[in-house]
């Protein structure tokens, strides 16, 4: 019973289908419905208003559009466009885009909706076969680019996923030792809000004794030590605290494959701001 009925509607127009129609189990709701009614009609059930609103109904169209919103033609608003152009109507319609109804067929849902015994001013003709093949190319391409899009958040949402498992895992940064020495850097009267020193100092990599017997000779550690970046914003007491609670510092990941992300998404972001790819 289903299947004519849908031919009929994608016979007017290929973009009669969900979600701008009803769902095939909603129709089929709306037809048993209905049937019931003339079954109740034929055998003399209900009053005289209710067989005349029966007999409307069934002289109007049998509406499975998604959305009931009012068509009005441009000459029943006295519009300047009135004849003037492939679609005569106008609609107020704050519908979803892809539940609205094809403008070129609001016309037609206008004059359907609005006949009267059986007749209306416009009928289902023949197809049109170029229209259709352009409105069937038309519904792929959209199809294809939601699939990219959809790809595209999936491939998205995994990597986010990934580098947070990568960073699920803390290991503790800060050993007493490590305190001891930063706290001895900072000199022998360290005041409890004494902060690290956060001038820039030219740094100086140490050759590598290669003539070395064991791993403490194999840097000169007589150099100058310099406090790490990290804790010269902590005060000296937020240090002490520290060999009681350790700094919990995430394992990030390091390595070849995130460093030429970070490249890239430099070279993405340089090519929005100039409208062209540029590393600055």
């Amino acid at each position: 019973m289903i299947v004519p009925l849908l031919h009929q509607w994608t016979k007017a127009n290929a973009l009669f289908k969900p979600p701008v129609i009803n769902q095939c189990r909603t129709i089929e709701l709306k037809l048993t419905k209905l049937w019931h009614k003339a079954v109740e009609t034929s055998l003399g059930k209900g009053n005289l208003a209710r067989k005349n609103e029966f007999l409307h109904t069934l002289d109007t169209l049998f509406d499975i559009l998604t959305y009931k919103c009012s068509i009005q033609l441009c000459s029943e608003s006295n519009c300047s466009h009135s004849g003037k152009r492939e679609n005569n109507s106008h609609i107020d319609c704050g519908c979803p885009r892809e539940k609205k109804i094809p403008v070129l067929e609001l016309e037609f849902i206008k004059a359907q909706r609005t006949k009267a015994e059986g007749q209306g001013s416009m009928q289902i003709g023949s197809i049109d076969y170029s229209e259709t093949k352009k409105q069937i190319a038309n519904a792929k391409k959209r199809e294809q680019i939601r699939e990219r899009e959809q790809k595209k958040k999936m491939k998205s949402e995994e990597a986010i996923q990934r580098e947070e498992e990568l960073c699920q895992d803390v290991y503790h940064f800060f050993d007493t030792e490590a305190v001891e020495v930063i706290l001895k850097i900072r000199g022998t009267l360290i005041d409890n809000d004494q902060l690290g020193d956060c001038s820039f100092h030219s740094r100086k990599v140490p050759p590598i004794n290669v003539n070395a017997t064991k791993l403490s000779e194999l840097v000169d550690l007589s150099l100058e030590v310099l406090e790490p970046p990290l804790t010269t914003s902590l005060t000296s007491q937020e240090m002490r605290n520290l060999k009681e609670t350790p700094m919990q510092v995430p394992k990030w990941p390091s390595h070849t494959q995130s460093v030429e992300r970070c490249v890239k998404m430099v070279t993405e972001a340089a090519g929005h701001v100039y409208s062209h790819e540029r590393r600055e």
